[in-house]
């Protein structure tokens, strides 16, 4: 761990939420800085998997299939909160949900999706399921929906859930890119098979950010640069939703590592950047960025009120109630 100046009060990454930086921890190119709300109030919300588990909600393919979109029946009594870039196992191709949203009791809600196995569409499964142990895509393949949204920041309004069909391309190519960086090679082209074959390392690099009480968030940055931000506006919650969310970020060092090694010719870890008030200054700046991006609301599926953040900082936020339920960001440009 790095021996920083900890806890320090921080401007609000959102109008609903303030947070303080905790004392982040590095491993090889990655360093991960807890974000910490510890009073904040748990919700009343089931997460995605536990939904998928008790069978209170069902997610098919729409009609027949339609790759960027699925239906999802919440026949449970309690809302249920689907993050952006959780995976979706079975049904005619594997997904992932490209935004965040809040689906209401007793509803049924066409979500959007991205596909994330491009070699295949015929039916394993007539619904789909979450792995034991859920998985959260890279911030490299999350960061194209909201790429997708950008087109729209000047009239957020327009920027539906039609909007996000057009991220699927580029996430294809993500995909792609990350298992060519890890030396997969899946048939179907399967981002589930990339974490498969690197199922142990990712564990122990997972390992070696442990939540911190009182955390909310993370913020991550690779090589001394900000990869991304997620927050959830509630200790209890985050706590529940840490280690997939890190390990999306901690596949983005890995496939990192992966480029590196080849470009070197070499194979093996690297040092750690271990860049002390250099990684502080970037997260500072960081989330000032993303605390004065601009925001606009735009229509979404599900409850609550879904925002566009542009700028220095693009990303999303969904709120409730005038609670902040969950904000992803990432830098502007790549």
């Amino acid at each position: 761990m790095l021996d920083t100046e900890t806890d320090r009060p921080h401007a609000p990454l959102s109008p609903l939420l303030r947070v303080d930086l905790g004392p982040p921890r590095t491993h090889e190119s990655l360093a991960v800085f807890p974000l910490l709300a510890p009073d904040v109030a748990g919700f009343p919300y089931v997460l995605l998997t536990d939904a998928l588990t008790k069978e209170t909600l069902r997610i098919t393919e729409v009609g027949s299939g339609s790759v960027p979109d699925l239906l999802a029946s919440n026949e449970g009594d309690a809302d249920v909160l689907i993050l952006d870039g959780e995976q979706l196992i079975g049904a005619k191709q594997n997904r992932i949900t490209n935004r965040t949203i809040l689906l209401g009791a007793h509803t049924e809600t066409k979500i959007p999706v991205s596909c994330m196995e491009q070699g295949r569409w015929r039916f394993e499964t007539d619904r789909f399921r979450s792995r034991p142990k859920p998985r959260h895509a890279p911030s490299g393949v999350r960061r194209k929906a909201r790429e997708a949204e950008m087109a729209f920041a000047a009239a957020p309004a327009r920027a539906g859930i039609g909007a996000l069909a057009a991220a699927q391309g580029p996430v294809w190519s993500a995909v792609g890119a990350l298992g060519s960086s890890l030396g997969v090679h899946s048939r179907t082209g399967a981002m589930d098979e990339v974490y498969d074959r690197h199922a142990e390392t990712l564990e122990d690099w997972i390992a070696r950010f442990p939540c911190a009480e009182g955390q909310v968030g993370l913020l991550a940055l690779l090589d001394g640069r900000p990869l991304g931000v997620d927050v959830v506006g509630s200790p209890e919650f985050y706590a529940r939703l840490h280690e997939r969310i890190l390990g999306g970020y901690c596949m983005d060092a890995l496939s990192w590592r992966g480029r590196a090694d080849a470009h070197r010719g070499i194979d093996g870890p690297a040092a750690d950047a271990n860049h002390g008030p250099d990684l502080l200054a970037a997260a500072d700046r960081f989330l000032a960025e993303v605390g004065s991006a601009a925001r606009g609301v735009a229509p979404t599926a599900g409850k609550g009120t879904y925002r566009l953040l542009s700028g220095a900082a693009i990303g999303a936020e969904l709120a409730d109630a005038d609670r902040l339920v969950h904000l992803s960001a990432f830098p502007g440009a790549e």
